[in-house]
């Protein structure tokens, strides 16, 4: 399993597939990293050069590039992929990094991703997604897991997430989500009930979005996995440099977050994916269960 620590300083995705292309470019030429650092010569190390690979690390000068490029034996057109890359990777534009005071190490790699990601699927099993909440269920939350935060530093939390929001809400090419929620993600009370309705209501319009397809998992249909699943997204990026990413599995947790990228990880994940759409209402039936939850927010029985 591939683990990227996402703890770690921010990491562009740009930084992280220069280092996809070049650990696959010497996996092709069947060297080691020691190979490629004999090659290299003076100022490269394994551990450099591991770092870079893992996308830690983004410093690699054009002439490196292409000494890189020879020594792996990339074509012409790899190597003008991995140029654009490396040029991408080397500018700061992080759009939250005027939120750095309120992003915690942990979100920064996922914030890169989403900005750049053309579909996000999730799962969420207890609480409303981050893009589809209000801002009073949102500060609602913030107000007890940030309960040490002054007034100012919880707006700034706030406005970091309604940026977010912008993603999926804007004009042009806005980016394409299918959210499945465990009931128990709409029945959990947050905040008093006027604010539960109105997340509710939101849901159901957020829902009628031709990017957006919602649906809830029932309590009635068990579990379809056959035990308990925590909450996940699967990001599929666009397309950069004429490389086509493969998608990426993140989940949050009170100890960390984790980017999963290895094809296993993937596959276990989508099949859950497939196996929790099969399991959850339509988007009919879904709207449905919102309206009817707003109006009778207690389950029966």
């Amino acid at each position: 399993m591939v683990v990227a620590n996402a703890n770690q300083a921010p990491t562009s995705v740009a930084r992280k597939q220069v280092g996809m292309q070049l650990r696959e470019a010497r996996e092709r030429a069947n060297l080691d990293l020691k190979d490629v650092v004999d090659e290299i010569g003076p100022g490269w190390s394994i551990s450099k050069l591991g770092r870079i690979e893992r996308g830690e690390s983004g410093r690699i000068s054009l002439p490196e590039v292409d000494l890189l490029a020879k020594i792996l034996e990339m074509d012409e057109d790899a190597r003008t992929n991995l140029i654009a890359l490396v040029r991408q990777a080397a500018s700061k534009s992080w759009w939250w990094y005027k939120y750095r005071d309120v992003v915690h190490s942990g979100f920064r790699i996922y914030a890169d991703m989403e900005a750049c990601a053309q579909r996000l699927t999730m799962y969420n099993c207890n609480i409303v997604p981050g893009l589809l909440q209000t801002p009073d269920y949102a500060r609602e939350l913030d107000r007890v897991y940030f309960k040490d935060d002054p007034e100012n530093l919880l707006d700034r939390r706030l406005q970091l997430k309604l940026e977010r929001q912008t993603f999926i809400t804007r004009k042009t090419k806005p980016i394409a989500v299918q959210a499945i929620l465990h009931e128990a993600a709409i029945r959990t009370q947050v905040g008093e009930p006027r604010v539960m309705e109105a997340q509710l209501e939101h849901l159901v319009e957020m829902g009628k979005r031709a990017n957006i397809s919602l649906r809830v998992v029932p309590y009635s249909a068990g579990f379809p996995l056959g035990t308990a699943v925590g909450s996940f997204t699967i990001i599929e990026m666009k397309p950069s440099g004429g490389i086509d990413p493969q998608p990426v599995v993140y989940f949050d947790s009170l100890v960390g977050a984790a980017c999963l990228e290895d094809p296993d990880s993937l596959a276990t994940h989508t099949a859950a994916i497939a196996a929790l759409r099969d399991a959850a209402l339509d988007e009919v039936g879904t709207r449905t269960l919102l309206r009817q939850i707003s109006k009778n927010p207690r389950p029966k029985g």
